[in-house]
């Protein structure tokens, strides 16, 4: 690969990957909260920077570009229900999947507290709900307003009204 004054070589490329795999982990930590998912999305953040490495049209951006990958692919894990716990019981020749076990930080209360917010949302003004629903599941303002078809502005003061009336539905309880 041609390297210019933008573009490092691949070769160098790797080697500043890997000085920002701290960095990575900890913001990735942040996001999934637990370690082992952390890891996993660094690991996948640098198997797709490296697959598109010629992507990157200036050096410059490389850690915003890495941060960029890392929260794309975190909210993908997210929405396609990747970070589910899932325990695998391996019988003799059948493999039965199961949701038996809860996570460490999930618990009945938890749970309840939940499904109560949840309904809550249920019982807002669609127009209202379907925002803020979109922007719980991690969409971006524009991809709301795309979706919904109204304009960003209106799409942020839905969900600020959406928010301000499930904060009262709390205070009322």
């Amino acid at each position: 690969m041609k390297t210019t004054d933008n573009m490092p070589s691949k070769k160098h490329f790797t080697g500043s990957l890997l000085d920002a795999n701290e960095q990575l982990y900890y913001y990735a930590l942040q996001l999934t909260e637990d370690q082992e998912d952390a890891r996993d999305l660094v690991q996948e953040t640098n198997f797709k920077a490296l697959k598109n490495f010629g992507r990157l049209k200036h050096a410059r951006y490389k850690n915003a570009w890495l941060y960029t990958i890392l929260r794309n692919t975190h909210i993908n894990n997210l929405r396609s229900g990747h970070y589910r716990n899932i325990v695998l019981n391996r019988t003799d020749n059948d493999i039965q999947v199961s949701n038996a076990v809860l996570p460490s930080n999930e618990n009945p209360d938890r749970i309840f507290d939940r499904k109560e917010l949840k309904d809550m949302i249920r019982s807002l003004p669609a127009s209202c709900a379907k925002p803020l629903k979109l922007f719980l599941a991690g969409y971006a303002y524009k991809e709301i307003a795309r979706m919904t078809g109204v304009p960003i502005g209106t799409v942020k003061s839905r969900i600020h009204i959406a928010k301000e009336k499930l904060k009262r539905a709390y205070l009322n309880c």
